[in-house]
């Protein structure tokens, strides 16, 4: 199961929850308020793979430490 961020229209609490991917905004309360008025937000993820593929296993690095071609840089 994935984790979610939400921010609460009521309080303005910004927060996590790990749920399903079929949960929907009207399924999550603000753990602070109690509220069901949040909205999902746009978050970033992150993944890699040590080796890579096509068997080189060479690991690139671009000069702001993040893999070459994620990460900016």
């Amino acid at each position: 199961m994935p984790i979610y961020e939400y921010a609460c229209a009521k309080c303005n609490e910004l927060f996590s929850a790990f749920q399903s991917v079929n949960a929907s905004e009207k399924d999550t309360r603000c753990p602070k308020c109690g509220s069901n008025d949040v909205k999902k937000k746009v978050s970033a993820f992150s993944c890699c793979s040590i080796g890579g593929f096509g068997g080189g296993g060479s690991t690139s690095f671009g000069s702001s430490g993040g893999f070459g071609g994620f990460g900016g840089g």
